[in-house]
């Protein structure tokens, strides 16, 4: 990822609103205005991890004993008691503990309307930045609007505010130094984990059930949205965004080409053949492959389709027609009628800030999805991957921002 998208601000709040909305829900108690608003609650599932991913001291000297703690100026806005203070939201997920808070029921309303409440709500651990009530008001409401009215470029701003697999204090953001979010842009930290991307955190190592979160001042706006101002013309052709960016991330796993039996239905030529699919990000790539239909679809349905069409990079486990097919008909509509339960599904088959190739699936054993679970990797008896169980049918199939492998069944996320 070009460090220029990472900490170039300039127009971040014209998009903002949303990321803003989703967001600042999981950090929501540490907003530092007062705004009244009545809160909004959104539908909500138990959380399975409970309250391991508390945090590791931070490292600001200001913090004396106060070993564990929230810190920052704008800790001092939470309730001292109650569901909405730090005790309250350390035992709740982190949509749930957002919507304990008044000041937070347009961001709630947004995580409803992306989607992402059973997402936010799952097993975690996930590392979320949450942009204060204060930026979110700052956004003029007729762009804001627009924003929440758009699924998909909501999503993908929320995602970029959204770090899953790890639960990370203000310690753990300096030692990392930089992360890769849900969005599949990165983030990068400053040394004592205290800025984002160059953005002020105002209230750092806030806990829930299943994530760490940080208020920030500011909100977060994607790579992919800032491309023209921060890249010229030829950094956005198809060919940049294909082999070459390929080669990158995956270096001489380039050299695997797509096998399994399913690859056979895959055209010969056209937008739908491998070097077709190579020029498109994935969910472009996926509508163009006739043996995916029911996959786009559903992509469709639970407004992911910019989200899978981003930067990226991510490693994909796409189900086939069949594997759809499987599920008795009544319970596939009742999923696809469900958003929260379609998008916590499909983000259970994605992993972000990874291309990875059969090999190094292999060799990493485990990966963790977007969804906040962990999928195991082994090797099949015809030398084809196994995942959870799930077969590869046709494995290694590269898009311009994502390897694919594409799977004979549909993979459901642990209760």
């Amino acid at each position: 990822m070009n460090p220029s998208l990472r900490t170039r601000r300039s127009n971040r709040t014209r998009f903002a609103l949303a990321a803003v909305a989703v967001l600042s829900l999981t950090a929501a108690a540490c907003g530092d205005d007062e705004n009244d608003a009545s809160s909004t609650e959104a539908p909500m599932t138990t959380m399975a991890s409970g309250a391991d991913s508390t945090m590791a001291p931070g490292t600001t000297e200001a913090m004396g004993d106060m070993t564990g703690m929230p810190f920052g100026p704008a800790c001092e806005a939470v309730p001292m008691d109650g569901e909405g203070s730090f005790d309250g939201m350390a035992d709740d997920p982190a949509a749930t503990a957002a919507s304990n808070n008044p000041v937070l029921s347009t961001l709630v309303s947004a995580v409803d309307a992306a989607g992402l409440v059973d997402t936010l709500n799952g097993d975690g651990p996930f590392t979320i930045f949450a942009p204060t009530n204060d930026a979110f008001a700052a956004i003029p409401e007729d762009q804001l609007n627009a924003i929440l009215a758009d699924t998909d470029l909501l999503t993908s701003i929320l995602t970029y505010h959204v770090v899953a697999g790890e639960s990370l204090d203000a310690e753990g953001l300096g030692e990392a130094g930089m992360a890769d979010t849900v969005n599949g842009g990165a983030l990068e930290f400053g040394a004592d984990g205290t800025t984002v991307n160059g953005v002020d955190v105002v209230c750092s190592d806030v806990t829930t059930a299943n994530a760490t979160v940080h208020i920030i001042d500011e909100v977060l706006l994607p790579p992919d949205m800032m491309m023209d101002e921060s890249m010229g013309d030829d950094s956005m052709t198809d060919d940049s965004m294909g082999d070459d960016s390929m080669g990158d991330e995956m270096g001489d796993e380039m050299a695997l080409a797509p096998s399994g039996p399913a690859c056979a239905s895959v055209p010969m030529d056209g937008e739908g053949s491998f070097d077709g699919m190579a020029d498109d990000p994935a969910a472009t790539a996926a509508s163009n492959n006739p043996v995916l239909s029911t996959l786009v679809s559903a992509v469709g349905a639970a407004g992911l389709v910019d989200t899978l069409n981003g930067d990226g990079p991510f490693t994909i486990f796409a189900p086939t027609n069949d594997a759809f097919a499987a599920i008795p008909a009544a319970d596939l509509e009742a999923v696809l009628a469900d958003t929260d339960l379609l998008t916590s599904i499909l983000t259970y088959h994605v992993v972000a800030g990874e291309q990875l190739s059969s090999e190094q699936l292999l060799e990493q054993g485990t990966v963790a999805t977007v969804n906040g679970a962990e999928l195991t990797i082994t090797e099949g008896a015809d030398g084809g991957l196994l995942i959870d169980g799930a077969t590869s049918v046709c494995m290694d199939v590269p898009t311009a921002n994502a390897t694919v492998h594409i799977i004979d069944t549909v993979l459901m996320p642990p209760a």
